[in-house]
């Protein structure tokens, strides 16, 4: 039944502009404005609270939501209102993890929320885009609102996507095709969006209803409530029979809204819409609305009956469509049976006619054949007659061309006779005018040159005429001048003496009046200083009496307890749990030293991997075999068990412990070991006593004891030069030093500029004319295929650089060699703020400590010798002076800083890059020759500039050198600058982390290998004798120490090894009596004899470095410090004090106020703290505890809570300090694993790349071996070898040349790459091969001959002929 009709006219009055919605601007943080409806909020809202009602009790703080305020966009800031949204409508989507609920939430716990949302609004199907945590955060509207709505839409819309699979069939039935398979039924879901399954489910409902409308979108088609009268009927027609005919007569579009959202409350669907967002045409508000009436029981049901109905029909008319087609095949077999007998019967009749017919034709095409062959037999004859009559004339005219050309070439060499005779006789001619010529060119210039003096004589008397005349007039002038001056000059004087007459009166008179005026303003200026200080005077007393009553009051015992506590309250960290902080730091700088381990494990396993790589390649620049050091092999002892003594691992931690923390000693004991000893065991325990990169403290030992082994090593030197020079261990830990520690400069400054050398593949900065004109000389020679007739070796750079071709590649050469140079010289001169404060401190001690080994010579000096002042021992100083003193740099920390910062420490990286490893193989894994001679170029280049010597070559290089000495002063200012630099106390503060971490008794616990432990123990005995020296100095200071280097380097002992007392059989070397206690020999003679590797081999233990002595000797404990921390213990749990109260007086309130408390342990013990704290007070110095103001009676004490103020002001520094080393320490953790992360990658990498190389060299062995004659099946090139010779190709060979011709030579190749030149001379056969890839590396390097075995080819010409040849 059709609806009552409504009117146009109706429907235009009742409908409403979008433009009447309420819409708020919002501000974006870009400055732009955006708008959001408050219909969505306030539907949102109601949404939200609806379907988290039920879980009140947990979002007590979230729900219910008020829609008039802006309470939603507040309860979505920390992400929980959204989280909790969508596991409510996904809940196996959506993971909650690491969700924080709570009612005050920091900023970060917030951004977690929030990524927690994007992650599982992503999850869900929404569409985040430039929506981040801080905007939903800082609950911008808009954004807010968006990403609501896609939750909600999604929910929504997903279970429309669920739901329709049963119903897709029914409502695009008129778009399905008849016959689909179940596959497609299943997919058919996927065709549709949910938008489109929704407006069909409407629009069929529309057409069940019989009504003619139809809707395209959620906004206008729907804000009548038509569409949804109709819907409701459609569904639940018994319940809402009327609906339709009460909307129609309704025309407030309001009115029908709000029946509307009570139909669907009748149904049990919640409506969060209110009547306007329907009457307004809302589209996403309506989108929700008819997506929940999809989803709601009463649609399904509607719809799953209807689909049952429809199901059981199609089945009846299956069954009756089978049974029509069931008749139908049996019919069609029958018919094709009848078929199949009449065409069988007819193609047996045509076989019987077509043998016949093949019959006939096999006779006919016999005859023709017979008559073929006579009539070839016939036209083969005449060809060979006509054949023969040719050759006969093509020999007639063969020898009469050769009788021609006979003719023609004695006719041409009779032409070039008299040709070479004309022009013999026009030379003669043309000499012979030449000759006269030039005579009379001689002559001619003779009488030019005879007028040209006659000529100037005549020029120079008129000159020196005119100068005569010009100085008589002159001279006339200067009479009349000085006349007039004089008479001038007499008038100026007398008006002068005129002047002076009247300004001496004048200045008299001005004087007497000027003194009466200064005598008033004395007068009056004595009295107001008068006046002045005595007011300052008052002021100063009253600002004194104010001070000392301030600061009485600010001195009260009960003010400084109430400003301990209030200090105490504000900063919580007093109460951290200093030992379980203490074990966090202990424990991650163990694991920090076992990282650093296995990365030096990867790193050195990388660089033996890199030289192994280049071997094979056979690069003969990289890959020379490194020398063998002498390696450190302990073996393991069988019978030994794996465990350890106890006793002798507690002596072994005093000994390190001793070694290092005595850098004296370790410092002699580097210099003296020699430089074989450094190796694998060495680096690692090395690495294990001394973690630099890991501790201020580990750092400061380390420089102290390099900074001795190097002052024992300057003494050791002959010169300046020589120290710098040595291989000494305390050196090469010195260049260690500076690539570890410099390793973050080299990574930021140098490695961007070589990565960018190295991406240039073509890049060529070998700008040598004579290498430039060979290589234009191949080029040419591989195009053309003839030799060049001019040698390059022949030529001089003037006449070179003649060729524009070779000035315009060598100035281009040039000009990119000082680009790149450039560009590094900057970035180096620019990072000096950059390049680690301990490398330059380095430079400044070594510059400092080399002024007094190797001082300049009074010779150097002033230029004579030195006075004799002390007899003959004067002149043995002065010829030591000298000779130490020799060959001394002008500035030696300008030299010292060149040295170590750019000789050994940038060139070496720039020249060759594979000493970053992981920086550089990652991107360029093989670099090749071209590469590495461009970044030697450019390291060459940058040492000029530094050192301020010329660019040398075998020819000029005027702009290098230009460049070069414009540079200069850039570079000598950052060599100045390098060693201008404080202490490193001033810097780093080692003495303050020191005194903390030995306050907070934090012990080094490291990791090391029972081998390394061996290795030192047995090293310690070898040089016993040596230490003794150094190890028994009391007064350790830089000029003692100096003092022994000096004697150690003239008498070094040589006792051998040491024997502990418990195994000395018979008295041993005499020891000083000093050296008795001696720490070093008490712990090697406790230990006996070094432990055993045990049976099961090496392994890593954990040592801590203890000493032990120092624990025995424990001082007694200070008592004044522990009344301190009794009483900051006793103030931060008691109630602050009453007001005037004394220190006493404080302690016992505290005291009752613990036993109105619980009788705990912890209470009874701060009591008793209390009860013993007043009586040490009591103890104490008055003077010490009390300054005698306000009363000084004997219960006060303000001086000792003075001095607790400031031991709690430490306490809590000294934790601060702590917790930002933790927090350094887990941040240097993280960055090793990061930086070591790409080397097991690097590592396998390289295996890789090693493997690849081997299996190519095995390859390119197998392909040398010469295939044999019956599989050689390529056609070779055939040759004679005097062509060969004639074309340049062939230089030399071991044959005759008159065997030359008679010479035949193949070339054929036997693979890629690969040649064979076989030489067949009569029965002689001789084979050689070929590889492209030697030439071509010969051409390169501008090898002009190629000897093989007999001959000697040409390489360019012999690469032109196999291009050619074979199409390379």
């Amino acid at each position: 039944m059709d609806p009552p009709s409504i009117t146009q006219e109706v429907l235009a009055s009742a409908k409403i502009s979008k433009k009447d919605n309420i819409l708020i601007n919002a501000n974006a943080e870009d400055g732009s404005v955006h708008t959001f409806s408050e219909e969505e909020k306030v539907a949102y809202s109601k949404f939200i609270t609806e379907r988290l009602l039920d879980q009140e009790d947990v979002l007590s703080n979230y729900v219910p939501i008020d829609p008039s305020t802006e309470q939603l966009f507040v309860n979505c800031s920390d992400g929980v209102l959204l989280n909790k949204l969508m596991e409510s409508l996904f809940s196996t989507q959506v993971s909650l993890k690491g969700l924080c609920i709570k009612n005050k939430m920091n900023p970060f716990e917030m951004i977690q929320n929030q990524n927690i949302v994007i992650k599982n609004a992503i999850e869900v199907g929404c569409i985040i885009v430039n929506i981040g945590a801080q905007d939903l955060i800082n609950a911008t509207p808009y954004l807010v609102l968006g990403v609501i709505w896609q939750i909600i839409k999604q929910g929504l819309l997903s279970k429309v996507n669920q739901n329709a699979n049963e119903i897709l069939e029914i409502l695009f039935e008129e778009d399905s095709v008849k016959e689909v398979d179940n596959t497609q039924n299943n997919n058919q879901s996927d065709e549709h969006s949910a938008e489109e399954i929704l407006l069909r489910w409407v629009n069929y409902h529309l057409e069940k209803e019989g009504c003619e409308r139809r809707i395209s979108n959620f906004s206008e088609d729907i804000q009548d409530s038509v569409v949804y009268s109709h819907l409701f009927h459609q569904l639940v027609p018994i319940e809402f029979e009327n609906l339709v005919s009460t909307i129609h007569s309704e025309s407030n579009l309001f009115s029908r809204a709000e029946l509307i959202t009570k139909a669907c409350e009748k149904i049990g669907v919640k409506c969060f819409l209110t009547p306007s967002d329907i009457a307004l045409g809302h589209p996403k508000l309506n989108l929700a609305l008819v997506a929940s009436l999809f989803n709601s029981e009463a649609a399904i049901a509607n719809l799953r009956r209807e689909r049952e109905e429809k199901h059981r029909s199609e089945q009846e008319r299956e069954r009756l469509e089978k049974e029509r087609l069931e008749r139908e095949r049996l019919e069609r077999e029958r018919l094709e049976k009848e078929r199949l007998e009449r065409e069988r019967l007819e193609q047996e009749r045509l076989e019987r006619e077509r043998l016949e017919r093949e019959r006939l034709e096999k006779q006919r095409q016999e005859m023709e054949r017979i008559e073929q062959e006579r009539l070839e037999r016939e036209r083969l004859e005449r060809e060979r007659l006509e054949q023969e009559r040719l050759e006969q004339e093509r020999l007639e005219q063969e020898r009469l061309e050769r009788e021609r050309l006979e003719r023609e070439r004695l006719e041409q060499e009779r032409l070039e006779r008299e040709r070479l005779e004309q022009e013999r006789l026009e030379r003669e001619r043309l000499e012979q005018e030449e000759m006269e010529r030039l005579e009379r060119e001689r002559l001619e210039q003779e009488e030019m040159e005879r007028i040209e003096r006659e000529r100037l004589e005549y020029e120079e008397r008129e000159r020196i005429e005119r100068e005569r005349i010009e100085r008589e007039r002159e001279e006339l002038e200067e009479q009349e001048r000085l006349e007039f001056e004089r008479l001038e000059q007499e008038r100026i004087e007398r008006e002068e003496i005129e002047r002076i007459e009247r300004e001496r009166i004048e200045r008299e008179e001005f004087e007497r009046l000027e003194e009466e005026r200064i005598e008033r303003e004395r007068l009056e200026a004595e009295r107001l200083e008068a006046e002045r200080e005595e007011r300052e005077l008052r002021e100063r007393e009253r600002v004194t009496r104010q001070g000392e009553l301030e600061r009485i009051e600010y001195n009260k015992e009960y003010k400084i307890c109430i400003r301990i506590q209030k200090r105490m309250t504000d900063d919580t960290s007093l109460t951290d749990n200093m030992t379980k902080l203490i074990g966090d730091i202990t424990e991650l700088k163990r694991n920090i030293i076992g990282e650093l381990r296995n990365t030096t494990h990867h790193q050195a396993e990388l660089k033996k991997l890199t030289k192994s790589i280049d071997r094979v390649l056979e690069n003969k620049n990289e890959g020379k075999k490194l020398k063998k050091q002498k390696k450190v092999i302990i073996k393991p002892v069988k019978g030994v068990p794996n465990g350890l003594d106890p006793n002798k691992m507690k002596n072994y931690q005093s000994l390190f412990y001793y070694l290092q923390t005595r850098p004296e000693v370790m410092g002699k004991l580097l210099f003296l070991l020699d430089k074989n000893q450094m190796g694998k065991t060495f680096d690692n325990l090395l690495l294990s006593m001394f973690p630099y990169e890991i501790s201020p403290r580990e750092e400061d030992l380390f420089l102290k004891a390099l900074t001795v082994g190097i002052e024992y090593q300057i003494k050791y030197s002959e010169t300046l030069q020589d120290f710098l020079q040595s291989e000494s261990v305390p050196m090469k830990l010195l260049y260690q030093y500076f690539k570890k520690k410099g390793f973050k400069y080299l990574k930021e400054i140098i490695t961007p500029l070589i990565l960018k050398v190295l991406d240039q593949t073509d890049l060529n900065l070998n700008f040598d004319p004579y290498w430039i004109q060979k290589e234009i000389q191949i080029a040419k020679e591989l195009k053309d295929g003839r030799k060049s007739e001019k040698k390059t070796s022949d030529q001089t750079f003037e006449q070179l650089m003649q060729n524009n071709d070779v000035v315009s590649i060598f100035n281009s050469r040039c000009l990119q060699l000082v680009e790149l140079g450039g560009s590094f010289l900057e970035r180096i001169t620019k990072s000096l703020e950059q390049l680690p404060v301990q490398l330059r401190y380095l430079c400044r001690i070594i510059a400092e400590k080399s002024k007094y080994a190797f001082p300049v010579s009074n010779n150097q000096s002033n230029g004579g010798g030195i006075s004799s002042d002390e007899g003959g021992s004067t002149a043995n100083i002065t010829n030591n002076n000298n000779n130490r003193s020799k060959q001394l740099p002008e500035n030696r920390e300008k030299y010292i800083s060149y040295f170590l910062v750019i000789y050994r420490f940038i060139i070496p990286i720039i020249s060759s890059p594979d000493l970053l490893n992981e920086l550089v193989l990652l991107q360029h894994p093989y670099i090749t020759k071209q590469s590495r001679f461009n970044l030697s170029q450019l390291s060459r280049l940058i040492q000029s500039v530094f050192s301020e010597k010329p660019w040398l070559n075998s020819f000029p290089t005027v702009y290098l050198n230009k460049w070069i000495i414009q540079n200069s002063p850039s570079a000598d200012k950052f060599l100045c600058q390098v060693s201008q630099v404080p202490d490193l106390d001033e810097l780093i503060h080692y003495t303050e982390y020191n005194e903390i971490m030995l306050e907070n008794n934090i012990k080094f616990c490291s990791v090391i290998n029972i081998s390394e432990i061996i290795w030192l123990h047995e090293t310690i005995l070898s040089n016993f004798y040596d230490l003794e020296d150094i190890g028994t100095l009391k007064d350790v200071s830089e000029k003692s120490i100096q003092n022994l280097a000096e004697r150690a380097i003239n008498s070094k002992l040589d006792k051998g090894k040491y024997v502990t007392a418990a195994r000395q059989s018979t008295p041993a070397i005499m020891i000083s009596q000093k050296s008795q206690n001696w720490p070093l020999k008490k712990y090697l003679d406790e230990i006996d004899f070094p432990i055993q590797l045990p049976e099961q081999g090496d392994r890593s233990i954990q040592l801590s470095f203890i000493n032990r002595l120092d624990q025995l000797n424990e001082q007694s404990i200070d008592l004044w410090k522990e009344c301190k921390l009794w009483m900051i213990d006793i103030l931060s749990k008691s109630q602050n004090p009453k007001k005037d109260s004394n220190t006493i007086e404080i302690i016992r309130e505290a005291i009752n106020y613990f036993k109105t408390g619980s009788n705990s342990s912890e209470n009874l013990s701060v009591i008793n703290k209390s009860n013993e704290l007043i009586s040490r007070l009591r103890t104490f110095d008055r003077d010490q505890c009390t300054d005698g103001l306000d009363g000084g009676g004997p219960d006060n004490f303000n001086l000792f809570l003075l001095d607790v103020e400031k031991e709690l002001a430490t306490i809590l520094r000294k934790n601060k300090v702590m917790r930002s080393e933790l927090t350094r320490l887990h941040s240097l953790l993280k960055s090793i694993r990061i930086d070591a992360a790409p080397l097991e990658h690097l590592v396998k990498f390289q295996n890789e790349q090693l493997e690849k190389a081997i299996v190519k060299k095995q390859l390119k062995t197998t392909q040398l071996t010469p295939l044999p004659k019956d599989k050689s099946t390529i056609k070779p090139h055939k040759f004679i070898l005097l062509d060969l010779v004639k074309k340049g190709m062939i230089l030399r060979c071991e044959l005759p040349e008159s065997s030359y011709s008679k010479t035949k030579i193949n070339i054929k190749s036997l693979g890629p790459g690969l040649f064979e030149i076989e030489a067949k001379f009569g029965p002689i056969t001789k084979s050689l091969q070929l590889e492209l890839d030697d030439l071509l590396e010969k051409s390169k390097n501008h090898i002009d001959e190629f000897p093989l075995e007999g001959i000697t080819l040409d390489v360019t010409l012999t690469i032109h002929l196999l291009m050619k040849l074979f199409s390379l």
